[in-house]
């Protein structure tokens, strides 16, 4: 897989904030024929803009509905809850960009911080998932644990425990990006994956998008 990491002017690309978000500030959930009409670089800066990863479709949230079907489904890192709000699932985040010390490293970045929706709440993924024991966990770009034994992995220290999540619900599905996340350790366990072509994110490392499901899976993953 080559990786290619583009640098460029944000002040030279088109601003997708008129077309992607609401009059309040709040992403929309836009058919996947859209973000294809744009630029890997219009999408990076849009998402490094809005503090957005994952940019929702129409598609991607029609695909987990049929994934979901009649199950409980909770999204845990779920940030702005659009796509847990389109969904209609309960969210939860541990909305760490809120404390005062990450929201200054971000500043300090010149990064927006995620603006947690009025839907999510503020739970860690562990407590969230043994609280509503969901049969289906949905997580967009959420950051692994970091261990010590596996530093090349990087991750973080308030991060998911995503073994542990996975051995308390039915199916995890996660969206994310081949060379961002590649470092999980839930790579070693049974999974499926596919990249499909409506998913879209902020990333511009030249590597595709997936998802990937850890547990049971109703149907052949593409066709769900």
């Amino acid at each position: 897989m080559s990786i290619e990491f583009r640098r460029f002017d944000p002040y030279l690309t088109r601003d997708l904030r008129t077309e992607a978000l609401t009059a309040r500030g709040r992403l929309k959930v836009l058919p996947a024929s859209f973000y294809a009409s744009t630029s890997v670089e219009e999408r990076a800066v849009f998402g490094a803009r809005t503090a957005a990863y994952v940019l929702p479709t129409t598609e991607l949230v029609e695909w987990l509905r049929r994934f979901i079907g009649g199950r409980s489904a909770l999204e845990i890192g779920a940030g702005n809850g659009v796509l847990a709000e389109a969904l209609g699932i309960t969210a939860a985040d541990s909305c760490m960009q809120r404390r005062p010390e990450i929201a200054a490293y971000y500043r300090a970045l010149q990064q927006p911080v995620v603006q947690y929706g009025a839907n999510v709440q503020e739970r860690d993924a562990q407590a969230a998932v043994r609280h509503y024991k969901p049969k289906v966990v949905v997580a967009a770009w959420v950051t692994h644990k970091y261990e010590a034994d596996r530093h090349d992995a990087g991750g973080n220290q308030d991060g998911v425990a995503e073994e542990d999540v996975i051995a308390q619900c039915e199916s995890y599905v996660f969206i994310g990006n081949r060379h961002v996340h590649r470092g999980k350790s839930i790579w070693k366990l049974p999974h499926v994956s596919f990249e499909p072509p409506w998913l879209y994110s902020r990333a511009h490392n030249g590597s595709p998008d997936f998802i990937a499901v850890w547990g049971r899976v109703p149907g052949p993953l593409a066709d769900v």
